[in-house]
């Protein structure tokens, strides 16, 4: 059975770094395009298995343009359109459900969020297991403590970056160095949501954020080696 794909169509390119991050678990490809008629030019030379559609998408509204794919393509009745957005309406998902789309992922990001509109739509079978390969590959060079002790110390350094940007700091170097280290250390996720920022991107600021605290969240609760 072919995998045709998930589609992004968001105008924040840090979120094209960040879901592709995400979904380096996920069995098919990820396309990520910023405006309408790169939407559309993708759909119409391509099917996808689910399209995830950002709300104010520049010019455009991303309302619009999840009618007009499924106007101009067969398949896009049957494929889900999730609208991903940080609007937060009274009505919560049956606000969505009700503009056309068929499910709402709510900005801020969070990677199990992400994860589990995958399962729900597509199944368990299209995302591979996630191994933790940072804490791995540290054990064997260091052994298991040692390794241990730099990982705490590397999600410490990410509750103070956030503590600072919080207070006022400037993202973009706290961006650069801890997308840095979280990259030399194998947290790949992390290290495209860290480097999002350096260009400025303050828009990414909120899914960094959860993306970080959900990390030193699941840290916290592993238990602690001696």
């Amino acid at each position: 059975m072919e995998n045709y794909g998930i589609l992004l169509v968001d105008d924040e390119s840090s979120y094209h770094m960040i879901v592709t991050a995400l979904l380096a678990c996920f069995d098919g490809p990820v396309t990520c395009v910023s405006d309408m008629p790169a939407a559309l030019e993708a759909v119409s030379a391509w099917r996808y298995d689910l399209i995830l559609m950002d709300i104010h998408l520049g010019a455009a509204d991303g309302r619009l343009v999840a009618a007009e794919i499924r106007a101009v393509t067969d398949w896009a009745f049957s494929c889900p359109i999730i609208a991903f957005t940080t609007l937060r309406p009274d009505e919560g998902e049956r606000y969505f459900l009700e503009q056309g789309f068929d499910g709402w992922l709510h900005k801020p990001l969070s990677g199990s969020a992400l994860t589990a509109l995958v399962r729900r739509w597509l199944g368990d079978q299209r995302l591979s297991t996630v191994v933790d390969g940072a804490a791995n590959r540290l054990s064997e060079l260091l052994g298991e403590a040692p390794a241990a002790k730099v990982i705490d110390r590397f999600h410490e350094s990410m509750a103070a970056a956030v503590a600072a940007i919080d207070s006022g700091s400037d993202p973009r170097p706290l961006g650069h160095s801890i997308g840095g280290l979280s990259g030399t250390l194998g947290f790949s996720v992390l290290s495209a949501a860290w480097l999002s920022l350096q260009d400025g991107d303050a828009a990414a600021w909120p899914t960094v954020r959860a993306l970080t605290m959900e990390a030193i969240a699941q840290q916290e609760e592993r238990p602690k080696i001696a």
